[in-house]
C-alpha cells in the first residue's frame, strides 16, 4: 500500500522571507523525517521516496530555497537553507533530519543549530570534499558564455551552490564533534557523482565515541532516494531507535564497514 502526499506552500523565514514549498506525507505517530535534497533540488527523485513512507513516520521532502515555485535566484548562506526548515521543527514531534549529497551539510547544520529537537540524522551520498574530478570540467562548462544561455536557471543555481558551500563546510564540519544525536552515513559503492572516501572522512569528523554508523550500500548509486528507499527508511529506524534507547552503539571501522 503506498501512502498519499500533498503539496504545501508555506512562510519560508528566510533573512528575506519567501513563499516555500514542501511535500508531506502526514502521519500521527511522534517522529518527522524532515529531507533536504541535493542540488539542484528535484521532486521527481523523491516521488517513489514519499510513496512508501511508513505509515508511523512524518516525512516532509523541502523544494529548498532556489528551488521552489517562483523562486528565481540561488540561496547559497547555510542559514538560509535552514531556516526553510524551521516550521517543520516545531509542533511537538520529533525530528530527524535527512540530508543527499549537497544536503547532507544542511541536515548536520540543522542537528547541531535546533539540538533539542532533532535526535538524529541520516546523511546520503554526502557531498564533503568536492564531486569526483570529471564532474568539475562539465561544472565550468555550464558557465561558458556560448553554454550558459541553453541551461536552466536551476542548474546554474546548481553551480553556484557546489562553489558557495566550499567556505561553509569546513566551520560546519568542524562543529560535529559537538553532535551528540545517533547518526547514520549511507554511501553507495557505485556512487558515480561523489566518491566513497567522502563518507569515510565525514566519520573522522565525529568524536572518537560519537553514536556514528556508515554503512557501505552494495550496488548504490548517487541516487539512493530512488534506487533504495526502503533503506534510507530503515537508516531512520535504526537513529529513531538508537536516539530513544541510546543502546551503546557499534563500533565499525573504516575496513570493517558495514555493508548492506
Amino acid at each position: 500500500m503506498t501512502r498519499r502526499y500533498r503539496e504545501i506552500v508555506y512562510s519560508a523565514p528566510l533573512s528575506e522571507p519567501v513563499e516555500g514549498q514542501a511535500w508531506i506525507a502526514q502521519a500521527e505517530g511522534d517522529w518527522r523525517l524532515v529531507v533536504f535534497p541535493g542540488t539542484p533540488s528535484r521532486k521527481y527523485l523523491f516521488e517513489r521516496f514519499l510513496r512508501l513512507a511508513p505509515p508511523d513516520l512524518e516525512v516532509v521532502v523541502l523544494a529548498r530555497p532556489g528551488y521552489a515555485r517562483g523562486h528565481a535566484r540561488a540561496y547559497l548562506d547555510f542559514d538560509d537553507q535552514v531556516a526553510a526548515a524551521r516550521p517543520f521543527l516545531d509542533g511537538g514531534k520529533k525530528v530527524v533530519t535527512l540530508g543527499v549529497s549537497y544536503g547532507g551539510a544542511l541536515a548536520f547544520k540543522v542537528a547541531l543549530d535546533f539540538p533539542e529537537i532533532v535526535r538524529g540524522v541520516v546523511s546520503v551520498a554526502a557531498l564533503v570534499a568536492e564531486p569526483r574530478p570529471w564532474v568539475q570540467p562539465f561544472v565550468d562548462l555550464g558557465g561558458a558564455p556560448a553554454v550558459r544561455g541553453l541551461l536552466p536557471r536551476t542548474l546554474h543555481h546548481a553551480r553556484a551552490e557546489v562553489a558557495g558551500r566550499r567556505a561553509q563546510i569546513g566551520p560546519l564540519f568542524a562543529r560535529l564533534k559537538e553532535l551528540a544525536a545517533p547518526v547514520t552515513i549511507l554511501h553507495g559503492d557505485l556512487d558515480h557523482l561523489v566518491a566513497f572516501s567522502d563518507a569515510e572522512t565525514l566519520r573522522g569528523f565525529f568524536a572518537p565515541d560519537a553514536d556514528v554508523e556508515l554503512a557501505r550500500v552494495r550496488g548504490g548509486t548517487h541516487f539512493l532516494e530512488m534506487q533504495y528507499p526502503r533503506r534510507l527508511y530503515a537508516a531512520a529506524r535504526s537513529v529513531i531507535a538508537r536516539a530513544e534507547d541510546r543502546r551503546p552503539p557499534r563500533r565499525l571501522e573504516f575496513d570493517r564497514t558495514m555493508i548492506i
